[in-house]
């Protein structure tokens, strides 16, 4: 899988977003290094063998699968070739290149809102094939979902102010299975956050169908929109106004790691528990039954 092509070269001497450029193909890139970890998609990993280093545009496994560039790291997931990762690589180049010297504080700029954006598609429908899954058209409604010209399920994503600042489109049956708008800073928000009213818990999950669901069902939740929990959503989750925080992360080995490192970063700073789901299901959504789930939330545990 290595490739050093001067084709390769000249692609990688672009400015690419590559965290964002990844996460858009639904590789779960945490945020926040540059120099990441995460669970190899070329075989069948269990313990995060496969660096990426978003700065220089580079991927190992340490498995033995391969090295390289990010550019064949894409080519590889996705099955494309190298003119199609270019095509796709150029809506993540960055236009503007800061000098050294002129850095912003990047303290200040964590603590700036997001800029808002404009869904392009028109509210009030939704593809019919997201009731086959149990969800209603008031938590449709709630949510101000949407429908692509592809039959994808459009979820708008907002900040705590209520200021749309995303979306996320969930495809049915296409690969990936979720796109996420260009620009989109997925570790900034929490979703569902502008929900949260006084209450004894809220529930944490990864994705925004999970946490619709735990609310339709009478849950208060947010979603962190990914299996890592950043530094800018703990500190969200610490404004919110509960006694407790139950991690309801996704039955997988991602979904355990995700666990344990919100539970790190948490640390004594709030109550936190968490829950097992049970092994016949692969994440909270996935449990259409209210019985099930209400116990499967109160048989929570602690760390």
């Amino acid at each position: 899988m290595v490739i050093s092509t001067g084709y390769t070269q000249r692609l990688n001497n672009m400015e690419v977003d590559w965290i964002q450029a990844l996460l858009n193909l639904n590789i779960d890139v945490p945020v926040g290094d540059e120099e990441v970890s995460i669970l190899c998609p070329f075989h069948d990993d269990r313990s995060e063998s496969c660096s990426i280093n978003t700065e220089k545009g580079l991927w190992i496994c340490f498995a033995g699968c391969g090295q390289g560039s990010l550019i064949s790291f894409i080519k590889e997931y996705m099955n494309w070739d190298f003119k199609k990762v270019k095509l796709y690589l150029t809506d993540y180049k960055h236009t503007v290149r800061s000098s050294i010297f002129n850095l912003p504080d990047m303290q200040h700029q964590e603590d700036l809102p997001l800029p808002t954006v404009t869904i392009p598609y028109k509210a009030g429908v939704v593809p019919r094939w997201i009731f086959n899954r149990g969800f209603n058209k008031a938590a449709m409604s709630k949510w101000g979902c949407r429908i692509t010209p592809s039959n994808g399920l459009v979820i708008p994503i907002q900040d705590k102010d209520s200021r749309t600042v995303g979306w996320i489109t969930r495809q049915e049956k296409m690969i990936p299975k979720y796109l996420y708008s260009k620009g989109l800073k997925k570790s900034h928000v929490l979703f569902g956050q502008k929900y949260i009213k006084p209450c004894d818990t809220v529930c944490v999950t990864e994705g925004t169908l999970d946490t619709m669901w735990l609310d339709q069902l009478g849950f208060p939740s947010v979603a962190l929109l990914g299996m890592s929990m950043s530094n800018k959503q703990r500190d969200l989750l610490l404004t919110l106004p509960t006694k407790e925080i139950i991690l309801c992360l996704d039955n997988d080995e991602a979904g355990k790691i995700g666990k344990e490192r919100a539970m790190k970063l948490l640390g004594n700073k709030t109550k936190v528990s968490y829950i097992n789901i049970p092994k016949e299901y692969k994440d909270v959504q996935d449990i259409k039954s209210y019985d099930i789930l209400n116990n499967v939330i109160k048989d929570k545990k602690y760390w």
